[in-house]
């Protein structure tokens, strides 16, 4: 991303539900670039995982895609609508619809991949789609994916990186893609339940997490301040969460309060056996959160 010009990539999924669509629009705001809409013709036999190919094969038994043309005539009408300062180009191509994303990615630079989770018979909690649980994992950019029916961005939970590299590409690459816009921000720290200055603590006591923090040196301080000072330099501000105990079920808890539109995160990839987001784990909280997310990872 360079200048306000940002470049997205926005799968199409075989449906006239443009819903998606608005969120993508309103997250944006007034960057100037291009999105370029991909839309596959599946081929059921191409695609080689069971799993997946069965899902798909029920998904489209239940509802009868939209040809082709006529999607992305009607997407490509409304993104223009919404965002008059984006070129809105698109391409149709056929076979198993988590390659051709891919080799999509491959041929072009992106800023941003776009998805829409949805599931046989409408979206359930544990199924991201037919071909986007798969998409989040293998997409080497920063990737969206947008659930349920909300058309406005404007609530951001962001998971702030106890690592200052990650802290601050992270936040950087937000502070830009929202940048002219007038973003409501929560910066949430998970704090480890070991230290005996927590005992008693219930999570969500928010009195109580105050006071016990107040006087407390921890290092996982210095990246909040790390994050608060580049959306300073952006003239923005965020509310400074604190939760304590296990990272994934706090961030979980704090997604499901109701306020929060897109919650944003780094996965770290370093150890795959101990880290908790690589793997299931990261797939396993992505698909309990109940709002949109922005999976953040560097595209070098």
């Amino acid at each position: 991303m360079n200048n306000n010009q940002f470049s997205v990539l926005h799968y199409l999924r075989r449906s006239d539900n443009r819903t998606a669509l608005y969120f993508l629009a309103s997250l944006l705001g007034e960057f100037t670039g291009t999105i370029e809409l991909i839309c596959v013709e599946e081929h059921i036999p191409d695609i080689l995982d069971d799993s997946r190919r069965e899902l798909a094969r029920k998904q489209r038994e239940e509802h009868e895609p939209p040809d082709p043309e006529t999607l992305i005539s009607r997407a490509k009408t409304t993104l223009e609508e919404l965002g008059p300062k984006f070129s809105v180009s698109a391409r149709i191509s056929s076979g198993d619809p988590v390659k051709e994303v891919l080799n999509q990615l491959d041929r072009e630079v992106y800023d941003l991949l776009s998805l829409e989770a949805h599931g046989r018979g409408g979206f359930r909690r544990t199924i991201l789609g037919a071909h986007v649980n798969e998409l989040v994992q293998k997409s080497p950019i920063p990737t969206l994916v947008h659930k349920g029916e909300l058309k406005e961005c404007e609530q951001f939970l962001i998971h702030v990186p106890n690592d200052e590299d990650r802290c601050a590409s992270l936040v950087t690459y937000f502070a830009d893609l929202v940048e002219g816009t007038k973003p409501v921000i929560t910066f949430l720290t998970v704090l480890p339940d070991e230290d005996e200055k927590f005992e008693g603590y219930f999570s969500g006591e928010e009195d109580y997490l105050k006071k016990s923090i107040k006087n407390y040196d921890r290092e996982e301080f210095r990246y909040l301040k790390i994050a608060r000072d580049i959306l300073n330099d952006r003239d923005m501000d965020a509310e400074d969460r604190y939760r304590i105990g296990n990272t994934q079920e706090e961030i979980i808890t704090e997604a499901k309060e109701g306020r929060y539109d897109l919650m944003v995160f780094f996965p770290e990839k370093k150890n795959i056996l101990t880290n908790l987001w690589s793997g299931d784990k990261s797939l396993e909280l992505m698909q309990e959160i109940d709002i949109s997310f922005l999976k953040y990872q560097n595209s070098d």
